[in-house]
């Protein structure tokens, strides 16, 4: 191969393939764990504003109902919000402070 008028070795060539190939690799891993550490906290963060809101407002189970339909209504290209996953939210916002889920997110980066 050439390049410039220089000769480029097929080794080192081949090499330098592989390193950017790599980085390839590991950059589409860590987007990938920075999605799902945003969707994951996404969803933390919706079960907690339901729950806090419930609790401010005196708000019973009903709400959640209520919202999956408004969120289908006002955003009906947004999906994953009915109203099971609503209350899988909640549960995953009751059973985790966010001092837990800051931790698994971090650990998650450090792994990476």
């Amino acid at each position: 191969m050439s390049n410039n008028g220089h000769n480029i070795e097929k080794a080192n060539f081949d090499a330098f393939i592989n390193a950017v190939g790599s980085e390839i690799q590991q950059a589409q891993v860590r987007l990938i764990v920075a999605a799902n550490a945003q969707m994951l906290f996404h969803y933390w963060k919706m079960g907690n504003y339901i729950l806090y809101h419930q609790n401010l407002q005196g708000w019973g189970s009903k709400i959640i109902k209520q919202l999956a339909k408004a969120i289908r209504f006002n955003y009906p290209e947004k999906k994953g919000y009915s109203e099971r996953n609503l209350t899988y939210m909640c549960q995953f916002a009751k059973a985790y402070p966010l001092r837990a889920l800051q931790s698994f997110i971090e650990t998650d980066a450090k792994l990476i």
